[in-house]
């Protein structure tokens, strides 16, 4: 899987970032700036998405796993400290043993992982923890998802199916977690994904212009670009190659600027990767069903 998005590096990060590279390739996209919201809403994925998949697994698998150890007794500031250290199997030998000991994959997300993105998040938040660390912790937390999805195939949808969807920050944004989180679960649904960040309104005229799209989505977490967001949305409404195109926006500026949901110009708004998800796929369901009038093409 390729990805057009690149590391945002300054003075202060640059030696930071070329170790990162090493421990995080190809991950490094998924890390650049992460914020409490970003981190927030890689727990909402894995506790609305990912577990309750495990769960359909469970119900339809006639071997059932025995548990032999709990993870009550679990700390999950040490599974942190794990994910954040130089040597980058650490967190994943550790998860290895859990599940080797009788705990499931989906007790590993739901009691550690999900809480130690959110507690990540805080403490970027609160000053207490580097860059660094806070993105070393994420891409060791991706690589572990990764490497043991238990989730069946069979269990994704192909809902996006033929489908095309353009992922991007708004022109002039810098945080593409939530972009990231959505492109890895759209592909699972057989959407076929691209994510390209534009330099400018210019250029998503060209790029939209250019292949047939049949969702556009756009992110917004910065106060200062709102003009350009909403600048950008227009571009996409004149310039698509599909006349019928659907835009949908997220981002934490939403939560702090709910005005701009209505206003903005777009078809939906999700709060999180679950949500877009699903909105995306009910319209992708409706064309199929033939209830979308051509929503899609």
């Amino acid at each position: 899987m390729t990805s057009d998005l690149q590391w945002v590096q300054d003075e202060q990060q640059d030696l930071g970032i070329e170790r990162l590279k090493t421990f995080t390739e190809p991950l490094a996209a998924v890390v650049a700036r992460p914020t409490e919201s970003h981190l927030q809403e890689f727990a909402s994925v894995i506790e609305n998405i990912i577990v309750p998949r495990l769960l359909m697994s469970h119900v339809n698998s006639a071997a059932i796993i025995e548990e032999k150890v709990s993870l009550r007794n679990v700390a999950v500031t040490d599974f942190i400290e794990l994910t954040t250290r130089d040597d980058p199997e650490s967190a994943i030998d550790y998860v290895r043993h859990l599940m080797a000991s009788g705990v499931s994959f989906q007790d590993v997300l739901l009691e550690l992982m999900a809480p130690a993105a959110r507690v990540l998040g805080e403490r970027w938040e609160e000053d207490k923890a580097s860059f660094v660390e806070v993105a070393l912790g994420v891409a060791r937390m991706h690589r572990i998802l990764r490497e043991f999805d238990g989730v069946p195939s069979f269990l994704w949808s192909n809902a996006g199916f033929g489908r095309h969807a353009l992922l991007l920050p708004a022109p002039g944004e810098q945080h593409s977690f939530g972009l990231r989180l959505v492109q890895e679960f759209l592909l699972r649904e057989s959407w076929t994904v691209t994510n390209k960040p534009v330099e400018d309104v210019q250029q998503l005229g060209q790029v939209v212009s250019q292949e047939f799209y049949d969702i556009v989505g756009l992110s917004l977490s910065g106060q200062t670009i709102v003009e350009p967001f909403l600048e950008a949305i227009r571009v996409v409404r004149q310039k698509s190659k599909n006349r019928h195109v659907k835009i949908i926006v997220g981002g934490h500026l939403f939560v702090e600027r709910p005005e701009l949901i209505e206003s903005c110009g777009s078809d939906a708004y999700a709060v999180d990767a679950p949500a877009t998800v699903q909105i995306v796929n009910g319209w992708a369901n409706q064309l199929s069903s033939g209830d979308a009038k051509g929503y899609l093409s």
